[in-house]
């Protein structure tokens, strides 16, 4: 979704042309995608700024408040780009994160930004969280068509397909200015969102990504 490259023939397209960044994976959950640890997403953070990361996208979400992660995120040079978290498993409503939080997505955080699931149709996705004040904006994450092991293309949906897009549009704005800093970036996304009646009331700028 990223930066997969671009006018090759070969599956699908990422946001940013593939030559001109690169993607720092680092594993912090188990197999099945689950039993991780703050204190492992801590000393993932840690090792990505140390190594040169500018930006980090975090698709992780959980109920407990660690004020150590909170301070990590805090003191770093990166911009956070954060899946705001769907609705429990088999459950097709998302919370208000304003009032029932998890987290990091519900930090209040000056170089952080929220996502939520829209649809195509422009509308949020029923299963995504959502927030006047914790959740920034609205980004696609409904049939995401992406790549997945084992060399293949999935389709999937979730607030984890919608962080991405707005992470390939940061570092697309990287890519191009190279004097612009995190806070300057997330103005700037935030700015030009385009608005939608749907999105009033559930994220802070009323509006979905607009990346050009």
């Amino acid at each position: 979704t990223i930066c997969a490259v671009s006018n090759n023939g070969v599956g699908i397209s990422g946001i940013v042309p593939g030559d001109k960044i690169k993607i720092m994976p680092i594993k912090v959950m188990d197999d099945n995608g689950g039993n991780s640890s703050t204190t492992l997403l801590i000393r993932a953070i840690k090792y990505a700024q140390e190594n040169g990361a500018d930006i980090c996208n975090l698709s992780i979400v959980s109920l407990y408040n660690d004020s150590t992660l909170y301070n990590t995120m805090k003191e770093s040079p990166m911009l956070f780009v954060v899946a705001a978290g769907n609705g429990k498993a088999g459950q097709d409503i998302g919370d208000d994160i304003d009032s029932k939080m998890v987290y990091p997505a519900s930090f209040d955080l000056e170089n952080m930004i929220t996502v939520a699931n829209l649809t195509c149709d422009g509308s949020l996705n029923g299963t995504s969280n959502y927030g006047k004040v914790n959740v920034d904006l609205a980004a696609p994450g409904t049939n995401i068509l992406s790549t997945v092991p084992g060399n293949g293309y999935k389709q999937m949906s979730g607030t984890s397909m919608a962080a991405p897009m707005v992470t390939g549009t940061a570092a697309m704005l990287y890519s191009k200015h190279t004097d612009i800093n995190i806070y300057e970036i997330k103005d700037i996304i935030l700015r030009t969102v385009t608005p939608l009646e749907t999105l009033k009331g559930k994220v802070v700028s009323g509006g979905m990504l607009n990346a050009a």
